[in-house]
């Protein structure tokens, strides 16, 4: 079994877009604070382990007892894989079985652990 551990609070990143009109077509950009999040935690990526499963069980620790979106969460995880190359995609042809848990809360070690 193989495990990363990426250690913050995660921002959801559906929830942290900025929407522009460039040439007639809406696009949409994650903010600031998403970005920051998503460029610093790859840092993190930085040798571990490649994801060599379609299984994953993603478990997450929060900093305080603040309302949250848990999908919100995951598919900024997800996301952050498939950026740095861990996983190929996210989509259900790649990943097979995703299970997703809350463990409550960790407010000296906010974390999401991905094992597979």
């Amino acid at each position: 079994m193989g495990q990363i551990i990426l250690r913050g609070r995660i921002p959801s990143k559906k929830n942290s877009t900025i929407t522009m009109v460039r040439n007639g077509r809406v696009l949409h950009f994650p903010q600031n604070a998403y970005r920051t999040w998503h460029k610093d935690t790859s840092k993190q990526l930085i040798g571990c382990e490649k994801i060599k499963s379609d299984f994953l069980v993603l478990k997450f620790w929060f900093p305080d007892n603040r309302r949250t979106d848990l999908t919100n969460k995951t598919e900024s995880v997800m996301d952050l894989l498939v950026d740095n190359g861990f996983i190929k995609d996210d989509c259900w042809q790649v990943i097979k079985s995703l299970t997703i848990e809350s463990e409550g809360i960790d407010k000296k070690n906010p974390r999401v652990e991905i094992l597979w």
